[in-house]
């Protein structure tokens, strides 16, 4: 998979997003970031992301559907003393992935990525992101004021910031 030399959000989606996922607290909150990969114009060598659509999902963890609370829980209860709950994890209801995927086929769009909220801590990789995020691949994370930041994640240890950029069409 190819870096995105920065990512692009469209005609207010930004702002739907650090919306969205600041309403979710003391939560974090979580959506899926549909759009396009594209190459500038100028220099087909620089490819970006664009965002065209903010897909609002629901957090389960810790609902009975959630699938990684116990295999999480084992791994990180016992190396430190975090409790584990909403307000510090999310996992995105498969409702809302399935849902997304096939918005995003049906307009000739696709899931570019995942964004979450934390709202206790800096918008950087936790250890928990970077453990069940598949890598390569990027993460955008805003924090309690909703700033956001875009990470490109090598694997389970490295990560760089993916420049952001505003666009609008109008």
């Amino acid at each position: 998979m190819k870096i995105p030399k920065y990512i692009e959000f469209h005609n207010q989606t930004n702002s739907v997003l650090s919306r969205f996922l600041k309403e979710a607290e003391p939560l974090e909150g979580c959506a899926i970031l549909i759009g396009q990969k594209k190459t500038t114009s100028t220099d087909h060598k620089k490819n970006f992301w664009e965002i065209k659509r903010i897909w609002k999902c629901c957090n389960i963890w810790g609902k009975q559907e959630s699938r990684l609370v116990s295999q999480t829980q084992s791994t990180f209860s016992e190396q430190t003393n975090l409790q584990l709950s909403k307000k510090n994890r999310f996992e995105i209801d498969p409702k809302d992935q399935i849902a997304a995927q096939k918005w995003a086929r049906q307009n000739n769009l696709e899931i570019l990525c995942c964004a979450h909220s934390h709202p206790l801590g800096q918008n950087i990789p936790s250890e928990i992101d970077l453990f069940w995020h598949s890598p390569p691949g990027l993460m955008v994370i805003s924090n309690k004021k909703g700033n956001l930041k875009a990470w490109w994640i090598k694997n389970k240890f490295s990560f760089h910031k993916v420049k952001i950029q505003i666009s609008s069409l109008t």
